[in-house]
């Protein structure tokens, strides 16, 4: 089983100053690992759970994560 959740981020960058994102991670179940990890997919920490909880749902494959979210956005 994989979970997929949100994970806070304190970012800057030189445009943007500092800001607060979100981040979505894969998670395998129930030893922890983390399979995959993308950065910086919202500042919106609704939208970034959302997408994680259907990933979740979907059991989507930990390779396709950076494409769900691009195609999310």
């Amino acid at each position: 089983m994989i979970r997929y959740q949100i994970v806070k981020q304190a970012l800057e960058t030189p445009e943007l100053g500092r800001y607060v994102s979100y981040g979505i991670e894969a998670v395998a179940l129930p030893d922890g690992q983390r399979l995959a990890f993308v950065s910086d997919v919202s500042t919106d920490p609704a939208f970034a759970a959302n997408l994680a909880e259907r990933c979740t749902e979907g059991q989507l494959d930990p390779a396709q994560l950076l494409d769900v979210v691009l195609d999310a956005l």
